[in-house]
């Protein structure tokens, strides 16, 4: 798909002009037909800021605020925005309120947790970040700062080696850690910290140079503007206009070829069009993008059986069950397969089995009453079905199953 028209032909910087044009022409456009949306209003920000305008974009936030004020992420972006502007009050007050809604938003704690270490507050910061578990990095590098400022060396050794656990190439962390041991009297360890920082940062250095000479604005506007297209199409769809939507989606995959969302959100809607030929190749896409999605590979799976493409349906579930054996719904996805193809019938009654243990919901137990059926356990099958009853007693399908079993005796 050629891109702004003809524009794939010009050169790069008129190419890259076309496309924030075309990004700022799309938001413009959705903002005018749905003004009072809080999505939407929200979106325009994000494409405003994305193009520099930063004023703009914190209007659009705040105007969002205004329309829903229980918008954790306009509160995150504003308190952001003003963090770089090293407004760290206001900073502050907007990180807190994000928090207030979402708790569970690392990256405003981070943040906030910033925007007070600049105010001095050593101590907040330790307790802003020492209410979760699940630190980041970046955390615990904030962490050792603040320790190292109230002298808390201990402290500050282990968050500066609990950073470096989880980003082992943390230069910063690794300086700060340098300073810590040097102040707990370790001068030796402090020093080979310190030529490890140097060694990290001529490293970043280097690669700091090779990256703003192979730096493309191209190629990040395309990912940006497809970003928008992503975004967009999903405010066109929830206002019931697929077409639209789906325009969008098209245009983002042609100028992302890794973003598994726009492919995602395709895939989605061919599904529900029946249109699977096409919801198999956007799983395909996107499977080749991310291998590691086993909910992918279990809707790849899926359509490639309303396909009657069988093989791959069966690749395709056998890989859920390797990146999620712990989950129940490859081993019965497997398991009706082969129940399907009238193959494999005792393995798949394992599966069913399995999908017992880790799902002992009432469809599971009938796909295992049916397995145990099929391989001739009608004792087993019947037993399989009565548990289904228990859990669902009002569905009148599995008492139609039980009666077939026992009119089958």
């Amino acid at each position: 798909m050629a891109l702004a028209g003809s524009a794939s032909a010009l050169p790069e910087p008129e190419q890259e002009r076309a496309l924030r044009t075309e990004q700022l022409q799309a938001a413009e456009k959705l903002l005018a037909e749905f003004p009072d949306n809080d999505d939407v209003v929200y979106l325009a920000g994000l494409v405003r800021d994305e193009q520099g305008d930063s004023d703009a974009a914190m209007k659009l936030w705040a105007r969002s605020l205004e329309l829903d004020a229980t918008r954790a992420d306009a509160h995150e972006s504003l308190g952001y925005a003003l963090l770089l502007r090293d407004d760290y009050e206001q900073a502050e007050k907007h990180l807190r309120a994000a928090l207030a809604i979402d708790p569970a938003l690392l990256g405003a704690r981070v943040r906030l947790a910033t925007a007070v270490s600049h105010q001095g507050r050593m101590r907040e910061v330790i307790s802003i970040l020492g209410v979760t578990n699940s630190l980041s990095a970046e955390a615990h590098r904030l962490m050792g700062e603040a320790y190292q400022h109230l002298l808390e060396y201990e402290n500050a050794k282990a968050s500066y080696e609990a950073a470096i656990r989880l980003k082992p190439d943390f230069m910063e962390a690794y300086y700060g850690l340098s300073r810590t041991c040097g102040q707990l009297g370790d001068r030796e360890w402090s020093r080979a910290l310190l030529e490890k920082f140097s060694a990290l940062k001529k490293a970043s250095d280097d690669e700091g140079r090779s990256w703003r000479a192979n730096f493309s604005p191209l190629r990040v506007a395309k990912k940006s503007v497809a970003q928008t297209h992503t975004d967009v199409g999903r405010v066109y769809l929830k206002q019931g206009r697929a077409r639209e939507a789906e325009e969008l989606w098209l245009k983002a995959a042609a100028l992302d070829s890794s973003n598994t969302l726009c492919r995602l959100q395709l895939a989605v809607l061919y599904q529900q069009t029946r249109k699977d030929r096409d919801a198999l190749r956007c799983y395909e896409e996107v499977a080749n993008i991310d291998p590691t999605d086993g909910l992918v590979q279990l809707n790849l799976g899926r359509v490639s059986m309303r396909l009657n493409q069988t093989e791959r349906a069966e690749r395709a579930f056998k890989e859920v069950i390797k990146l999620e054996p712990k989950r129940p719904e490859g081993h019965s996805a497997l398991a009706q397969l082969y129940l399907r193809t009238t193959r494999n019938l005792p393995q798949a009654r394992e599966l069913a089995q399995t999908a017992v243990a880790l799902g002992p919901e009432a469809p599971n137990f009938v796909l295992l009453s049916r397995t145990c059926a099929a391989n001739g356990d009608r004792a087993s099958a019947l037993a399989a079905i009565d548990k289904a009853i228990e859990l669902e007693p009002t569905n009148e399908e599995y008492f139609q199953v039980r009666r077939m079993l026992l009119g089958n005796r």
